[in-house]
């Protein structure tokens, strides 16, 4: 009798499956998959090629669809989601248009190599390739920035295709996009649910990789390393190997929070916004290796200088300049297995000459974060400055694209901050969605988006979408009221300054008009207790600061050039 109730029970649930999935539509199939990954959020616009997918997301408590005030922002900010937390981000737009915008979003996502997914509503099968309203070949705009892209045209095909997709983002990391036509969000679905596919490892690095590696390190007198975003996870094994080889540790601006900046060896970063202590060592080195980054800026580098690189991704080695000893896998098992091999270096006369070049650089960066006299006005140096006293030492800082990315990259020192940037693709805007972002992931964690007024004016609106969602996000625009990075390379090359300058609004103002509490800071003596006050607030909060836009050194337009302007 009880294995015969067993037996009905079963029966019973397998109907009841059989008969979900005969009635489980599109829509409802994304949601539930989706929430079966584990996705918390969904990024969008609303749209008439979407709204089947928001009426089912509005239906459930799960999965929080984030309502944005334009596509490029909801794109942004799953790529900034995507950096974060390492995980796959999704966004939704609507046909034509919708896509269009959401594109720029995307290239973030797809230059960084991050997971995202993207949905985009398209027109009614029938009306497709007539050239009708908002008709387009999705998958041909989309081409250039998606790793995978595929309209569903039929809807028992759909888990097959969004599985696929997810797969491609996760494993090559980056964009996959799925076109549905309005009519098949409400088609039904006959497939199952996929779990959530498995990311491809990297590689375990061969023995003889790892002993070319050490045969040339062995050798360098003065060797130098670069580290990149590589290093996140395998952070004591970096330091403890440019210990050994006594070699100074330089970084790319995502991997300076994975270093002390306060250790020894480091000597910060590389390029334009780099320490001159980088560029000069760097000169003099005879080895560099190269540790998770791909960043080499032609105008800061030896033109031939024998090189190791480390990187779990193998097209990554060599994409810049030639690699004498290249080592593919991990890098914590990498570094693990170079560590006892490679000989503990005894250089004095290198560390002593580390050391004394460090202590200039740091009364150099003092002098430059002091207030400017005779007008005490603020200076991006004198700002970051004092945003790095105020910030909370695991805070998370969001970054826009400007001439406060460099002064800022020049001053800040990392403790325990995590930084997220537009790191290839280097969009204007980036800053606010991604902090937006950031704090819906990481609600207990404190976050700071850093914008210049250029670049703020291309996403303040969303503004209010962090009130909405009662963010406790702050903002700080540094107005110089200007394009201060190009105006400055215009005038340093004698240009006409055409298209620099432009009027901005009362950004205090609208800010307030978008619910945020607000101040600007035009004197020194306020500008930290109005950060303060800013940053201890539980509502969203803007900071405007009024700043000068000083030239930094080697500013100029062209690269690759022999000589750098003073």
């Amino acid at each position: 009798m009880v294995k015969m109730h067993a037996v009905a029970q079963k029966e019973a649930k397998t109907s009841e499956v059989r008969h979900d999935a005969m009635t489980r539509n599109v829509a409802q199939h994304f949601v539930q998959q989706l929430t079966l990954w584990g996705v918390e959020r969904v990024y969008g616009v609303i749209g008439d090629a979407n709204l089947y997918l928001l009426d089912e997301l509005g239906k459930q408590k799960k999965i929080t669809y984030i309502a944005c005030r334009h596509e490029t922002n909801a794109a942004l900010m799953a790529s900034a989601e995507a950096k974060l937390t390492g995980k796959l981000a999704v966004c939704t737009c609507t046909s034509g248009p919708g896509l269009a915008s959401i594109i720029n979003g995307l290239g973030d996502a797809w230059a960084d190599r991050v997971p995202v997914l993207v949905v985009s509503g398209q027109v009614q099968s029938t009306e497709i390739g007539l050239g009708g309203v908002q008709d387009i070949d999705q998958q041909l705009f989309i081409q250039p920035l998606a790793d995978f892209s595929s309209l569903v045209a039929d809807s028992h095909g759909f888990p097959k295709l969004l599985n696929k997709a997810v797969k491609t983002a996760l494993n090559k990391g980056g964009v996959a996009h799925l076109s549905i036509p309005k009519e098949i969000w409400q088609l039904p679905v006959s497939g199952g649910f996929f779990p959530l596919p498995v990311k491809a490892g990297p590689q375990m690095p061969s023995p003889e990789q790892i002993q070319k590696a050490a045969q040339l390190i062995d050798k360098a007198k003065r060797p130098v390393i670069l580290a990149g975003r590589g290093i996140e996870n395998a952070q004591y094994y970096a330091l403890q190997f440019a210990e050994k080889i006594q070699a100074p540790l330089m970084a790319t601006m995502p991997a300076k929070s994975f270093v002390p900046n306060d250790h020894s060896l480091f000597v910060g970063g590389l390029g334009h916004a780099g320490t001159e202590i980088s560029r000069e060592l760097l000169e003099k080195a005879d080895l560099c290796i190269v540790l998770g980054a791909t960043w080499w800026p032609a105008d800061y580098v030896p033109q031939t200088i024998q090189m190791v690189q480390i990187d779990a991704k193998a097209e990554n080695i060599g994409a810049s300049c030639p690699v004498a000893a290249p080592v593919v896998g991990e890098m914590s098992k990498a570094l693990s297995q170079l560590i006892p091999i490679v000989q503990q270096k005894q250089n004095e006369q290198y560390l002593s000459e580390i050391a004394e070049k460090k202590m200039e650089w740091n009364k150099r960066i003092q002098q430059e974060s002091k207030v400017e006299s005779p007008t005490d006005a603020i200076s991006p140096a004198y700002a970051v400055s004092v945003l790095q006293k105020c910030v909370a030492e695991d805070a998370i800082i969001s970054i826009d694209v400007g001439d406060h990315t460099v002064w800022f990259e020049r001053i800040f020192q990392y403790k325990h901050q995590k930084l997220i940037i537009s790191g290839t693709w280097r969009t204007l805007g980036f800053g606010l969605p991604a902090g937006i972002a950031c704090q819906l992931a990481k609600p207990d964690r404190q976050v700071v988006s850093v914008a210049g007024d250029g670049g703020v004016a291309y996403s303040i609106i969303e503004l209010i979408t962090a009130v909405a969602y009662n963010l406790p996000l702050t903002l700080i625009i540094m107005n110089n009221q200007s394009y201060a990075m190009e105006k400055n390379r215009m005038m340093v090359e004698g240009l006409h300054t055409l298209g620099s300058q432009i009027p901005n609004p009362d950004y205090t103002a609208l800010a307030k008009a978008c619910g945020a509490q607000s101040v600007r800071v035009s004197k020194p003596e306020e500008l930290e207790q109005s950060i303060r006050d800013a940053l201890s607030s539980r509502t969203t909060s803007v900071v405007e600061i009024m700043c000068t836009a000083p030239i930094l050194p080697h500013t100029k337009i062209l690269k690759g050039m022999d000589t750098f302007n003073s």
